[in-house]
């Protein structure tokens, strides 16, 4: 079950590495190969993540990111739970946003394709409401005679909110941390948060005590706080949502 893929997810909220996660966590865990996890808000639609640099795809996700996404049906429609994309075939280009810089053929379950988009790839996916705006999570792997079961269906479906709050947990904790901060002091602030001493920091970094508290200094500057005590109780202000959401429904937290 997808569940099984929740706690590696949410071990990564806050990680740089954390859309790559979260998006490759359930693909594979559903039997999946290529995955992609994209944020659409005002029209705009900004990828978070894609591995389709392993089969030379890159440029079509570029294209539908820029201009394609606009004609996607599943994220016109935004259904409720996890969805097939042979369910929203386009039988008439009339009226479909985008229309003229599509691939139309019959060999696709949407019956079009993105310029440079993988081909004949089967489709599922969720399109979960998140930040205000929509957060779209796609699997694909090459059609063969069986799809997608229900049960798979199901089971993608029921981690639409907890993926959502795993999501938005991670973009709060991210935007308390200024791009201001240069790399190493971002290694250092992560830790500090995380309850980590000074002699901790300088251990797991491999620098001196000297060195840590230097970047701490300039930390403390640049955020605009003035003691351990505030700058983790700002931290956890900002990005430690209710624990609802992160719990796959009809679950407790213990």
């Amino acid at each position: 079950m997808t569940y099984d893929a929740l706690p590696r997810v949410i071990s990564a909220i806050g990680e740089p590495y954390f859309h790559g996660v979260a998006a490759q966590t359930v693909c594979h865990a559903l039997g999946f190969d290529l995955s992609a996890l994209i944020f659409h808000r005002g029209g705009h639609a900004e990828p978070l993540f894609h591995d389709f640099d392993r089969i030379g795809c890159t440029h079509g996700m570029a294209a539908y990111a820029a201009v394609t996404h606009m004609a996607n049906p599943m994220l016109q429609a935004l259904p409720e739970g996890a969805v097939r994309a042979r369910d929203f075939a386009v039988h008439d280009a009339a009226g479909l946003p985008s229309a003229e810089t599509l691939i139309w053929t019959d060999t696709e379950e949407l019956g079009f394709r993105t310029p440079g988009w993988p081909e004949r790839q089967e489709e599922i996916g969720l399109y979960v409401p998140a930040s205000g705006g929509t957060l779209e999570l796609s699997l694909y792997r090459e059609r063969g005679r069986t799809g997608a079961s229900d049960g798979q269906l199901a089971s993608l479906g029921m981690i639409s909110k907890p993926l959502a709050a795993a999501f938005v947990r991670h973009a709060a904790l991210c935007a308390f941390r200024p791009a201001a901060l240069s790399a190493r002091e971002r290694d250092v602030y992560d830790l500090i948060v995380r309850g980590c001493s000074t002699e901790a920091v300088a251990l797991r970094l491999g620098i001196s005590r000297h060195t840590v508290k230097d970047h701490r200094k300039h930390i403390f500057r640049k955020l605009g706080v003035g003691s351990f005590a505030e700058l983790i109780a700002r931290h956890w202000a900002r990005a430690a949502p209710s624990s609802e959401g992160l719990l796959p429904h009809g679950t407790t937290e213990h």
